[in-house]
């Protein structure tokens, strides 16, 4: 598979002076959601984390390029983590596109080399949608470079990511259509592959218990977010307005709203997933916490080319508005942390 790049955290990192073990137990502390790229001479591999747990892994060993996967590809990369010759790369994702590319890494292929010059892409997704397929679609250039992934579940697409030529994976449900449409203009290849799954044997159903636990506990978790953001806007709406007029805030915050939608689907004013009015954060949709709220996070910081051009003259408005936030993040601090989403705040600091 096509493996995407999201947010860079650290890249090309040495192992000669990086412990990879360490790098795990310290990225399990701190809830991430994403991955790490392992690449040495004769071995490379990845890790997927989800809330901090390695929850799937692929590796090619040795000279063969023998794949393993699962717990046994965890074992072999780690046993590697004393070697100097080697280099790690971490990138960040949300959790539910490191849950998707992590249930399709068991696969099998069921078409390879499908060219754009004898397949119609239209009938290949009909077909896969008469089959409720469960796989992805791998798009590579006639020269056999990467361009993207198309995920599908019961023969529905549900997410894919594209390889920009720099820069992270571009992801997008909504832009399927456009991709496909440019990828036939300009000729491709197609290698369709079929999820694994794999069958629970009586004594491991107890991961099923775990993972609704987990769902539970995340929603749990986004309910105590929403209420700390609830806080957050409030504290800093009234103090704008009391500075200003009242409805300014929320004039620039929605503005940054509709700047961000096309990166975070669930502020787009029109989804009806997202309202802040009164004081108080409505929210019906679905997302990861750390997603919400790094969402949040990047309106308000959105808002303050607004308030300045709403204040010309007083520059130092949006210098005292940013002071505010960070006052009122601080006063949450400790419970963002807990809640996984202690980086995305302290990327706002920065």
């Amino acid at each position: 598979m096509i493996f995407p790049r999201g947010e860079v955290v650290h890249k090309n990192l040495s192992t000669a002076y990086t412990d990879l073990s360490a790098l795990v137990a310290t990225l399990k502390s701190e809830g991430f959601n994403g991955t790490i790229e392992i690449e040495f001479p004769e071995h490379k591999g990845i890790f997927f984390f989800g809330s901090g747990e390695v929850i799937a892994a692929e590796a090619m060993v040795g000279t063969e390029a023998k794949k393993v996967a699962g717990q046994e590809a965890v074992q072999a990369l780690l046993g590697l983590s004393n070697r100097k010759n080697g280099m790690l790369s971490i990138y960040r994702l949300t959790s539910e596109r490191v849950a998707i590319v992590a249930k399709n890494l068991q696969n099998q292929i069921v078409f390879k080399g499908l060219s754009t010059d004898f397949t119609r892409i239209e009938g290949l997704l009909l077909k896969l949608r008469e089959e409720k397929h469960n796989g992805f679609i791998e798009v590579l250039t006639k020269g056999n470079q990467p361009m993207g992934v198309l995920f599908i579940e019961e023969g529905e697409p549900v997410d894919m990511y594209t390889v920009p030529e720099s820069g992270p994976s571009v992801f997008g449900r909504k832009s399927i259509p456009i991709f496909f449409e440019s990828v036939t203009k300009q000729g491709a290849v197609f290698n369709v592959y079929k999820a694994q799954k794999k069958v629970l044997k009586a004594k491991e159903e107890i991961p099923k218990v775990k993972e609704e636990q987990a769902v539970a506990t995340e929603i749990e978790n986004l309910q105590e977010l929403i209420l700390i953001f609830q806080d957050i806007l409030s504290r800093v709406e009234n103090w704008v307005d009391e500075s200003s007029q009242r409805g300014t805030f929320l004039k620039a915050f929605n503005r940054s709203r509709m700047e961000k939608s096309g990166e975070y689907v669930f502020l787009d004013p029109f989804s009806g997933e997202f309202e802040y009015r009164d004081g108080t954060i409505r929210f019906t949709g679905e997302t990861s916490g750390e997603d919400f709220a790094r969402g949040i996070l990047e309106c308000l910081r959105a808002c303050l080319p607004h308030l300045e051009k709403e204040f010309p003259r007083n520059r130092m408005f949006p210098v005292k508005v940013r002071a505010e936030i960070e006052n009122s993040l601080e006063l949450h601090m400790e419970a963002m942390k807990r809640l996984g989403v202690g980086s995305a705040v302290a990327s706002f600091f920065q």
